[in-house]
């Protein structure tokens, strides 16, 4: 016998946020097997297996992670579930529609995607806004403006992406590129992360939320690199340097606060979804850094095997955060703690090989390797959620 269909507050976000997991899910599948191909024929461009992960997993990962979050921290009332239904239907065919029309060189097909995509992203900006005025408990506001933040960046990241997709960017092409890649990687993602790490992180190390003044003054130190990641449409790859370097500011004091706070022991030994979390906040920080010094010290020079540490650590703190966020949305239970196992088990093991992977990366081994380890952790990662949502529902559910 199947669960019921959970209603009520809290029930309405999760289902939402389940959609839009299961929705991102489809396009790592997606982008996995594209990497895998890519991998195999060793060349051609990785612009494909990248945007369908960053446009489609990440964006619906972080569509349906947002609404949860604010809902459940701010005991707010969720959105019409239509609402919420059309939002991350017009991001999941505004990514494929995007990522095709590209590689396809089909300039209308392109056009529809990005739209789609802002259009979906603007709808969540509004959801988020609305969730804020029903809010009960506004102790978690700052996360939410973190959100509109990242928002606010992904909305005009696509944007430019738009026009880059069109080959409308003219001479003005290298600064638009870089311009669009910070503020969607760094604005739309990262912003997002560190408006979560201060209730996430603890959270799945059973702590309350730890925030305090740092988190403000991380929260104004993004606002500040927004402005400059925009800037760099006009005034070049050393404002988007400016806006990085504000961004590794923050976020190296939130983690500092969390850190203080928890204590490392305490993280390291809470199991997989902290460890990634955490590693993975290390590894987009250290990127950023990287990125700072890099576009004010040498302009626009593509640093490909560091956008893929800085992608690998979104991938880090994603999966992570699925692997708590999963069995909870199984439903709740006595054997909620059996699944939270099947998410976590072998953690040390896995952590460490998610790790590898971006060392790999980061330090100039062959990408091959990197790509089939990351083939073999998303493989083991999709059959632990199956087991979840099969095995996992079955024992929570009801008698007949």
């Amino acid at each position: 016998m199947a669960p019921a269909k959970r209603t009520g507050r809290v029930g309405r976000s999760h289902h939402t946020a389940a959609r839009a997991f299961f929705l991102g899910g489809l396009f790592l599948g997606w982008a996995s097997v594209w990497a895998v191909l890519r991998a195999l024929e060793g060349g051609g461009t990785w612009w494909g297996p990248l945007h369908v992960f960053l446009v489609g997993t990440v964006l619906l990962a972080i569509s349906g992670a947002t609404q949860l979050f604010s809902v459940t921290w701010s005991a707010a009332v969720p959105t019409d579930p239509r609402i919420a239904a059309g939002q991350r239907w017009a991001l999941a065919v505004g990514a494929a529609a995007t990522v095709l029309g590209v590689t396809r060189g089909i300039g209308w097909l392109t056009a529809t995607g990005a739209t789609l995509v802002a259009l979906a992203i603007t709808a969540l900006g509004l959801i988020l806004v609305g969730v804020v005025r029903r809010s009960l408990l506004r102790r978690f506001d700052l996360s939410t403006r973190f959100y509109l933040l990242a928002a606010s960046s992904g909305l005009i990241g696509v944007t430019l992406g738009g026009i880059l997709g069109v080959g409308g960017a003219g001479s003005a092409y290298l600064d638009i590129r870089t311009a669009h890649m910070h503020l969607n990687l760094v604005g739309m993602v990262g912003f997002t992360m560190l408006g979560t790490l201060p209730t996430l992180l603890p959270t799945t190390v059973r702590h309350p939320m730890v925030s305090g003044r740092e988190a403000i003054i991380g929260f104004w130190c993004c606002t500040a690199a927004f402005g400059w990641f925009v800037s760099g449409v006009f005034l070049g790859p050393a404002a988007v340097g400016v806006g990085c370097a504000l961004v590794g500011v923050a976020a190296l004091l939130i983690l500092f606060g969390i850190v203080l706070r928890l204590g490392v022991v305490r993280i390291a030994g809470a199991g997989f979804a902290a460890l990634m979390i955490a590693t993975g906040s290390l590894w987009l920080t250290g990127w950023v850094g990287y990125q700072a010094f890099s576009l004010i010290a040498d302009g626009h020079r593509n640093f490909a095997r560091a956008t893929a540490v800085g992608v690998v650590g979104v991938g880090l703190v994603l999966f992570g955060s699925l692997a708590y966020l999963v069995p909870v949305l199984a439903g709740p239970g006595a054997r909620l703690t059996a699944n939270f196992g099947r998410m976590s088990g072998q953690g040390t093991l896995r952590a460490a090989t998610a790790n590898l992977v971006a060392g790999l990366l980061a330090f100039g081994a062959p990408g091959d390797w990197a790509v089939i380890l990351a083939a073999l952790f998303v493989a083991d990662f999709v059959a632990r959620v199956a087991m979840v949502l099969t095995v996992g529902r079955r024992e929570l559910s009801p008698s007949p």
